[in-house]
């Protein structure tokens, strides 16, 4: 466990394992203990630096909209990777660090040697398959920033914790952690370790903003990972339309599972990472669709 520290935030790093590096960035509401199942086998090849987002597990949490951001989050990543003097590394992420990771390749492309985008947040778009009426998309904006308001109001009031009770017993939680106790319980553990700026601030920016010229991901030419949950309705549109504008990547569709891929069906997530690092390190060709 290590930290950096700058402008008034520490931020929480781990370096696992040695090899090519491999950046990897949590999810809205998680820490880099996200990754810890994961490590054992994602360390057999490469270092692994894992980190926690600010507002999120042992990083300071401070207070203000202006304090997060795609880019405030990318600059802080590119603050990690030239304090471990890394000039070039696989950089990927889960949801809210899969926008950040996009964030980071389209600011610092030189420092990417390829890219994983798992259950993108970010893209504020939606594939040609599934774009809905102008009507349509306008109610779902409204009832997110309705949900947003309650759910803020119920964090200053009642606490994190008693927000993600709430979340559970209106459904607003994959369909996972409806189904399992062991898993709720596991959700309001994560729920303990979000700070209130975190959840207010940090979630505030994710819901509300897309990554700064995300029209120019178009242009990427590095191999990349996307992987997205068929059930996933909200990010899965987002995903289909960079698995239609990247021309060397591979998309990987995982049945039966919604958004939190790596939490809710890791040994498919496992595979997909695992092959594309596989190929990547072997010199194969990425690109192609799976189905898992």
């Amino acid at each position: 466990m290590s930290t950096l520290s700058f402008d008034d935030i520490n931020l929480h790093y781990e370096v696992h394992g040695s090899g090519p590096p491999f950046f990897l960035h949590h999810g809205l509401s998680s820490s880099c203990q996200a990754w810890y199942e994961h490590l054992p086998w994602l360390t057999r090849n490469h270092q692994v630096i894992i980190l926690d987002a600010r507002g999120h597990g042992l990083t300071t949490a401070p207070a203000g909209d202006d304090c997060y951001s795609w880019e405030i989050m990318c600059n802080d990543l590119n603050r990690l990777m030239e304090h471990l003097n890394i000039e070039k590394a696989i950089v990927g992420g889960l949801s809210m660090g899969s926008g950040v990771s996009q964030t980071f390749v389209l600011k610092y492309p030189q420092k990417v040697r390829a890219l994983i985008l798992s259950d993108s947040a970010g893209t504020g778009l939606r594939s040609e398959q599934m774009t809905g009426s102008r009507e349509e998309m306008d109610d779902q904006r409204e009832e997110m920033e309705r949900q947003r308001i309650a759910r803020e109001e119920v964090i200053l009031k009642y606490g994190v914790v008693e927000s993600g009770r709430r979340s559970i017993a209106a459904g607003l939680v994959p369909r996972q952690v409806l189904e399992d106790e062991r898993m709720q319980q596991e959700y309001l553990e994560r729920m303990s370790r979000f700070s209130v700026n975190g959840s207010i601030y940090a979630s505030r920016f994710v819901m509300q903003t897309t990554v700064p010229g995300v029209e120019r991901t178009k242009g990427l030419t590095m191999p990349t990972l996307i992987i997205i949950g068929e059930e996933d309705v909200g990010c899965r549109p987002g995903a289909e339309w960079l698995r239609d504008i990247i021309p060397n990547r591979r998309f990987v569709l995982l049945t039966k599972v919604g958004h939190g891929t790596s939490r809710y069906k890791p040994e498919a997530w496992h595979k997909a990472v695992e092959d594309f690092l596989n190929d990547l390190e072997s010199g194969k060709d990425i690109q192609g669709e799976v189905t898992l």
